[in-house]
């Protein structure tokens, strides 16, 4: 009987599972209707002069002491954002989240915190939807071009991904870079495409996997990719008139992705150009608009960047009011 029951058990888990289950295309009319989200920059690169630091960086340079998840989801809160994407390991392989595949990582940092955790834990506690960023290219562990060790290097993106997709809830969107880039060089057959978007996919049927590199090909269809992305800073612009495909545009409102030392005092990005130019029109084409706003070396956003959030709010109020 108690076998019986524990069988019963796994098939109401399995068909509910199933049951929740959603459709590609209704997957992303939800990505687009989420509008406007927060992109954050904070990894190793944030105490370095460069966003491509030295790859073998000590660990002992991740230390931020004042760190505060809360915060950056406030302020996210405060422009009317209704997610926030973090880079859980950017180019030089630096991974903050408590993870086995590599000593290389913010749980044998100073501050010994699973920023992930901080992270995915605060913004749901304001209501926002969690996304993750997650680099192909790994400059720390040689994961670069002429280093490739196919089945060796695929299992260690596997299970860091698996780690990601299972210890931190509901993960929208999956945020991939450094894969088939120009600057990156690791083609879709050295790191499998399909095998690691059937393993995203296997571990959370409704994670949009979204590849940063989508837009160099043509606009007319999806490749590699749920989401069509631009990154306006590289140059790639999605057409307000023309785009029929669901989409993603993302800018920093500072001058670089990561923090520098000059950020507390620079000139950051017009409030109404963003809104009037960038939110407003994207949002209108079928895009989602996503903001990166970079922590400082302390782990809290710098006050002229939580100030200009707050003006974000107050332009797209009276852009609904005009309309």
């Amino acid at each position: 009987m108690k076998k019986i029951f524990v069988l019963l058990a796994l098939l109401f888990a399995s068909n509910t599972m199933q049951a929740a289950e959603k459709s590609l295309q209704q997957l992303q009319q939800e990505f687009v209707d989420l509008r406007f989200g927060m992109f954050i920059h904070f990894n190793i690169p944030t105490f370095a002069p460069e966003d491509w630091p030295d790859p073998d960086m000590p660990v002992s340079a991740f230390n931020p002491t004042k760190l505060d998840c809360r915060q950056w989801a406030r302020a996210a809160k405060s422009a009317n954002m209704s997610y926030g994407c973090l880079t859980t390991k950017h180019h030089s392989g630096f991974c903050i989240w408590d993870t086995k595949t590599t000593d290389y990582n913010s749980m044998n940092s100073p501050v010994h915190k699973d920023v992930v955790r901080e992270y995915a834990d605060a913004f749901r506690a304001e209501g926002l939807k969690v996304m993750l960023y997650y680099s192909i290219l790994d400059t720390h562990h040689r994961m670069r071009p002429g280093h490739i060790n196919t089945k060796k290097q695929t299992a260690m993106i596997k299970a860091q991904l698996t780690a990601l997709l299972t210890g931190y809830g509901e993960i929208t969107a999956l945020i991939i870079d450094g894969w088939d880039a120009p600057w990156s060089r690791i083609s879709y057959d050295d790191i499998p495409f399909c095998e690691i978007y059937r393993h995203v996919k296997s571990l959370q049927p409704n994670c949009l996997v979204m590849d940063l590199n989508a837009a160099k090909y043509p606009r007319e269809g999806l490749f590699y990719t749920d989401i069509k992305s631009y990154e306006q800073g590289a140059g790639q612009k999605i057409s307000t008139s023309e785009n029929q495909l669901p989409a993603l545009a993302c800018l920093s409102i500072q001058r670089t992705w990561f923090w520098k030392e000059s950020m507390p005092t620079d000139k950051l990005k017009d409030v109404n150009w963003l809104v009037k130019e960038n939110v407003e029109p994207y949002n209108n084409a079928y895009c989602n608009f996503i903001l990166n706003v970079a922590p400082n070396r302390d782990g809290l956003m710098d006050d002229n960047a939580v100030e200009a959030l707050k003006k974000i709010e107050i332009g797209r109020a009276s852009c609904r009011e005009r309309v």
